[in-house]
C-alpha cells in the first residue's frame, strides 16, 4: 500500500483537489520507493496511468526516474481539477492503490506554470507585490548566504551521490516549501535566480510552477547539459548571493532526474 504525504500541510493534495474553476491543473507527483523495489512502483504507475488516460480530461502524463536512489516523479496535466478528482476517485483507480510496494510514499501536490519574464512562461503572477532587489535584507532577509534549507528526498542518497551517478543531460526537480506568505517573495528570488542560471554554459530550460488552493509550494523542472555546468553555478559566489533572497525559511528538496520510457504512457 501507498502512502500519500503533503509538502505543505496548509494545502493537502485532497483539499487541493476539492478546488472549483475549469482551468486546466498539472499534477507533480513525487514517489519515494522502498529500497529495491523502484522497478514495481514504475509498474504500479504503468497500471494506473494506462487507467487515467482513459479517463475524461486526461492529456498527457510523463514519469521521471531519478539517475540514483529510489526517487519516480509524475508530470501529469488535465483538463481541469474536477477531471482529475473524477479520475483519482473512480473504482479502477483506487483498486490499483493497494498494488504498491509496502512503504512506498507519494507527494502529490497540483500546480499551474508560472510566467516568470525572462525565465517561463505561464499565468501572470503579480510582480508588483514582490520585493524589489535588494529589500530583502532591509527586512530581515540575509544580504549574504542562502536562506534555502536543501533537503534530500532520500538522506541515504544525497545531491553528491546523485551527482556522481549522471552522466549527460538531465533534469533538476526543485521543490520549494516557502513560509506562509511569501511565495511572491520566492518567485522574485526565482527570477533573479533564473536570470543568472540562463547566462551560464550548460542551462538548457526551466519551468516554474505554483501551488494552488492557497499552497505555499513552488515546482521547478530545469534541463542541464551536465552536471558539471550546474555543479560551477552552485558553487559559484555570485550564484550564492543571488539565491539569498529567498524568504527565510524556505526548503528545497532536490532531486536529479531523466525522462523515462513506459510503454503505450510515455517517452524518454
Amino acid at each position: 500500500m501507498i502512502a500519500l504525504n503533503d509538502f505543505d500541510a496548509r494545502a493537502p493534495f485532497m483539499a487541493q483537489l476539492g478546488e472549483p474553476g475549469g482551468e486546466p491543473v498539472t499534477i507533480v507527483n513525487t514517489f519515494v520507493a522502498p529500497p529495491g523495489l523502484d522497478e514495481e512502483v514504475v509498474e504500479v504507475w504503468r497500471l494506473d496511468s494506462g487507467v487515467m488516460k482513459t479517463k475524461a480530461g486526461n492529456i498527457s502524463q510523463q514519469l521521471y526516474r531519478g539517475t540514483a536512489g529510489r526517487v519516480v516523479t509524475n508530470v501529469a496535466h488535465w483538463e481541469s481539477v474536477k477531471d482529475l478528482q473524477n479520475a483519482f476517485m473512480s473504482p479502477e483507480f483506487q483498486g490499483l492503490l493497494p498494488s504498491y510496494p509496502d512503504g512506498s510514499v507519494a507527494y502529490p501536490h497540483l500546480v499551474r506554470p508560472v510566467e516568470v519574464p525572462g525565465v517561463c512562461l505561464g499565468a501572470p503572477w503579480d510582480r508588483e507585490s514582490a520585493p524589489a532587489a535588494g529589500e530583502s535584507a532591509a527586512e530581515g532577509g540575509s544580504a549574504s548566504g542562502s536562506e534555502i534549507e536543501y533537503v534530500d528526498l532520500c538522506p541515504d542518497v544525497p545531491l553528491t551521490e546523485q551527482f556522481r551517478a549522471t552522466s549527460g543531460a538531465f533534469v533538476l526537480l526543485q521543490i520549494f516549501v516557502v513560509p506562509d506568505g511569501e511565495v511572491d517573495r520566492a518567485i522574485h528570488a526565482y527570477q533573479k535566480t533564473g536570470a543568472y542560471m540562463k547566462s551560464r554554459n550548460g542551462y538548457i530550460q526551466a519551468q516554474l510552477h505554483r501551488g494552488i488552493g492557497g499552497s505555499s509550494v513552488l515546482v521547478d523542472l530545469a534541463v542541464w547539459e551536465s552536471v558539471g555546468a550546474l555543479r560551477a553555478v552552485l558553487l559559484d559566489p555570485d550564484f550564492l548571493a543571488v539565491s539569498a533572497d529567498y524568504p527565510a525559511g524556505t526548503r528545497c528538496f532536490r532531486q536529479v532526474l531523466r525522462r523515462a520510457a513506459v510503454p503505450n504512457v510515455c517517452v524518454a
